[in-house]
């Protein structure tokens, strides 16, 4: 069998894990080939090669060794922080509650029913639109949002977007186990609630975390890749794929391997392309939350980062879109523990690009 997948770039990304829990996805975004995928705590796959105890195996599952069997890029369950904030733009600008121009005022909080929801930091970003709103991650743009969507039709919006985006679903990739993860509603809650597994029923202060990809929402590296590439070429949401062809001893090809169909969203041009205007200005303007990272990497990228709130920790995510303005991949980093976004993903992901540009 041949694979998608190049070996340089994947022990770039597992050398930038440097063996944190998390995992890691680089894809093309026009037909989903998987370049590299992995998870760390890893293992040594020639274990399996050889004969082993019942008590060996049982380690590779074991939470004092990290869980090495456990695959973080496509089983686990993570809320996306920030990165989030593409799938809340898009379905905003589609569902018609903003336009790209569209200011408000970020004094660095904002009062919600009886809560206060705060930015990072408190920090107070003054007029922002959507482009800026991306750039320096204003989270009181997106609460904003949250709770304009769950007072708009049936409240789905942002739901109904991240489904359509790949969120919250098996991707189809060829590989077993996969997770679909969840994207929080009324009516799940509502289930949770009467099954006794939670005290309370949906509230608008959990659209508005959903909105910023916090609160109940688990995905993983592999579906925001997914939803990423959706942006950058237009609209297909690919089924990604490792296997190519198969191949005798000698490399002759067998049987080529067709490429999974894919489906696809309408997203207008416009917001398309505002959104990855943010993306760009993350990371390359002043300000942006990514260009202390990459303002001196040859190639132009658009990336976001992402810094979700767990009871592990703070959980670092990046995204990126490389090279810029016409990509050809993504790639996705999550790390857990991993503090802000652009303190570990983000350089994680630079890593991994350095060798998948060469």
């Amino acid at each position: 069998m041949r694979l998608a997948l190049d070996l340089d770039v994947q022990q770039a990304g597992q050398a930038a894990l440097a063996g944190r829990a998390g995992g890691f996805v680089a894809m093309d975004v026009r037909g989903g080939e998987v370049i590299a995928l992995g998870s760390g705590p890893s293992f040594d796959p020639n274990f399996f090669s050889k004969p082993f105890t019942q008590e060996a195996y049982d380690r590779l599952s074991s939470e004092e060794a990290g869980k090495p069997l456990f695959n973080r890029a496509i089983q686990a369950g993570y809320p996306a922080g920030s990165t989030f904030k593409l799938v809340t733009a898009t379905a905003a600008l589609e569902g018609g509650l903003i336009t790209p121009e569209d200011v408000i005022f970020d004094n660095g909080s904002v009062r919600i029913g009886d809560i206060d929801f705060i930015n990072a930091g408190r920090a107070p970003h003054g007029p922002v639109a959507l482009r800026q709103a991306l750039s320096v991650s204003s989270d009181v743009y997106f609460y904003l949002l949250g709770q304009e969507a769950e007072t708009t039709g049936d409240g789905l919006l942002i739901q109904r977007w991240a489904r359509k985006l790949g969120i919250g679903r098996d991707t189809g990739i060829d590989l077993p186990n996969e997770e679909p993860g969840r994207v929080p509603t009324p009516e799940w809650r509502k289930d949770w609630f009467e099954r006794g597994l939670t005290n309370r029923t949906w509230t608008v202060g959990d659209n508005v975390n959903f909105s910023i990809g916090q609160g109940d929402l688990l995905t993983n590296p592999l579906q925001m890749a997914i939803a990423y590439a959706a942006l950058a070429n237009g609209g297909k949401v690919v089924r990604p794929h490792l296997g190519l062809r198969i191949e005798d001893s000698t490399g002759r090809p067998l049987q080529e391997l067709a490429s999974p169909p894919a489906r696809r969203v309408e997203i207008a041009p416009e917001h398309r392309q505002a959104i990855l205007d943010g993306l760009y200005s993350a990371a390359n303007h002043p300000g942006g939350t990514s260009t202390p990272v990459f303002e001196t990497f040859p190639v132009e990228i658009a990336g976001k980062t992402g810094t979700a709130e767990t009871s592990q920790g703070d959980q670092s995510w990046y995204v990126a879109l490389a090279p810029y303005p016409n990509p050809r991949y993504v790639v996705a980093v999550t790390i857990e523990g991993g503090g802000f976004g652009a303190e570990t993903a983000a350089a994680a992901v630079r890593q991994i690009l350095t060798t998948l540009l060469h």
